[in-house]
């Protein structure tokens, strides 16, 4: 993990993004967290700026990598948010709070976690990425904006922050994949030590608000349900913030 840009005085807030994303998506919202935090902006491996860095796919190398980075606040949006619930799990010591946007401890669908994506759509984006990745990375980001207000909007905003950097390498894309088809980490949730806030996008079609709101609740968490999809951020930043504020 890289911190590519780093704004703000205050606690340290580290923000992780999304599959196929890069920390440029969260460069408005990062501006206006900036005013109370210390604010790094981390690109994944394989995405953004550390583009040529391979994504791990065992959780014991991404303790390694969350380690070097500064303890404070965590903020995990959808993979991201995997990422950063597993090093409060793992460090717990390293991590003052723990903020969830839009993610889950177990993106598939389980016997024990039915809110979860189906398996074959999540084999689908595997699929599909063989064949075109940036075409992948569209219909993903579609999906981001799903019955959002100003949707069409929306879905080129996002399209012209993810593309202002080179496309997530391939191989990064495809063990993300498999990070999110793979990872359960819901069995752990009863015992994270950090105070936790699972932020939801009422209309988020990727991440289900019922599988946030299960997390929560077994986590003894903070559950919020926003306006907005899977990336309630890029409209509803200002509601977000106050929302952490309180919390925090």
């Amino acid at each position: 993990m890289k911190i590519v840009a780093t704004l703000g005085q205050g606690p340290t807030l580290n923000m992780l993004h999304g599959w196929g994303m890069h920390a440029g998506i969260f460069i408005d919202w990062a501006q206006q967290l900036a005013q109370f935090y210390t604010v790094n902006l981390i690109d994944l491996p394989g995405h953004g700026e550390n583009h040529q860095e391979s994504l791990p796919v065992e959780l014991a190398t991404w303790s390694q990598q969350a380690q070097q980075l500064p303890a404070g606040i965590w903020l995990g949006w959808s993979m991201g948010g995997l990422i950063a619930l597993h090093h409060a799990l793992s460090h717990p010591k390293q991590v003052t709070a723990l903020v969830m946007v839009c993610a889950t401890p177990c993106f598939r669908a389980r016997p024990h976690w039915p809110q979860g994506m189906a398996s074959q759509t999540v084999s689908a984006f595997a699929g599909s990425l063989q064949q075109d990745v940036t075409a992948t990375i569209k219909r993903f980001l579609a999906l981001e904006v799903l019955g959002v207000q100003d949707e069409r909007q929306q879905l080129t905003t996002l399209q012209s922050l993810i593309f202002a950097k080179p496309v997530a390498q391939k191989q990064a894309l495809l063990n993300g994949i498999r990070l999110l088809h793979d990872v359960d980490l819901s069995p752990a949730l009863k015992n994270l030590q950090p105070p936790s806030l699972w932020l939801s996008g009422r209309r988020d079609r990727i991440v289900h608000p019922d599988a946030m709101r299960n997390a929560a609740q077994q986590s003894h968490g903070r559950f919020e349900l926003l306006r907005g999809g899977h990336a309630p951020f890029l409209q509803h930043h200002q509601e977000m913030t106050d929302i952490i504020q309180d919390f925090l």
